[in-house]
């Protein structure tokens, strides 16, 4: 006896029909008449009546079908009892992600996070750096994906990964010739950079002394940057350098990666961090989260 068979032969009782109950069970109709068959062998007893139609259940057999019922509801409270005794994580949490982190990071965790724990119920929201240290303020966040280091300090940081910056190009810009640029290569003036970066790099001995602050211009246009697909999309069609986040080529075509070039001399990553409060009190659910996010990573 097994727990597939006494399915069976509660899908046949309900359905009164073999192949309904094959088709709610979700198994062939020949796997489910053999299974319910070995189990009426194995007890030398007869639960249904196959000659008449619809199938009828034998008395015998209506007394075992309601004991398999109860013997179903204990193997489910049995399951939820050992998930509760294993600490599953339950409850609710607030995440936060910059919005240059959401479009890339996101699609890699969010579907195993939710099928591995539906217990929680994780919300999303993209925000700046500002906009996460007031949510935090007011305590109605409890985490949030950030860069490192966080712009307040009193929060903890657990490294989640590093990934490095890669030349995006038009086939057209002379740089495209080359299949490695160097930081010192980079015409800077033309660059058109997100905010977030030019945040970022300006602190960064290697690009020391150069300006990164003025705002990104295009002719007589001035563009204050909050989205990289809106970069990208306008060097597509109009030309031009920026930079992108590694993560952000592993969506592209054949076509667009050849728009992709390495930056060397040196190679300068960032460390993404999930913050969270100190003393936290769903430190559980915090390292499921972060355990989800790190084996969603290309493994390159």
């Amino acid at each position: 006896m097994n727990f597939n068979q006494l399915k069976y032969i509660i899908a046949v009782d309900r359905h009164r029909n073999f192949a309904r109950a094959a088709d709610e069970c979700e198994v062939a109709q020949s796997t489910l008449s053999k299974e319910i068959q070995r189990l009426e062998k194995e007890f030398h007893i007869i639960i249904f009546d196959r000659s008449r139609f619809p199938v009828a259940t034998t008395m015998k057999g209506a007394d075992l079908i309601r004991q398999a019922k109860t013997i179903l509801e204990a193997q489910k409270q049995f399951v939820e009892i050992a998930r509760k005794m294993a600490n599953r994580p339950t409850g609710n949490f607030r995440l936060g992600i910059l919005p240059i982190l959401a479009p890339y990071l996101l699609p890699l965790f969010i579907k195993s996070l939710g099928e591995k724990y539906p217990e929680l119920n994780v919300e999303i929201l993209e925000l700046t750096s500002r906009e996460m240290i007031t949510h935090f303020e007011q305590g109605d966040l409890d985490g949030a994906i950030a860069l490192s280091p966080f712009d307040k300090d009193g929060y903890y940081e657990a490294p989640l990964f590093e990934e490095d910056f890669v030349l995006y190009m038009s086939s057209q810009h002379p740089l495209s010739a080359r299949s490695v640029i160097k930081w010192k290569e980079i015409p800077f003036k033309e660059l058109i950079l997100h905010d977030t970066f030019k945040h970022f790099l300006s602190s960064s001995s290697v690009i020391h002394g150069r300006s990164l602050l003025s705002p990104s211009t295009l002719g007589n246009i001035t563009y204050h940057s909050g989205s990289l697909e809106t970069i990208r999309k306008i060097i597509d069609r109009n030309g031009g350098i920026t930079l992108l986040p590694r993560l952000a080529t592993i969506y592209m075509g054949e076509r667009r990666l050849k728009m992709v070039r390495p930056i060397t001399d040196p190679v300068l990553n960032r460390t993404i961090t999930l913050v969270t409060p100190r003393g936290f009190e769903k430190n559980r659910i915090t390292k499921v989260i972060r355990n989800e996010i790190i084996s969603g990573l290309p493994k390159e």
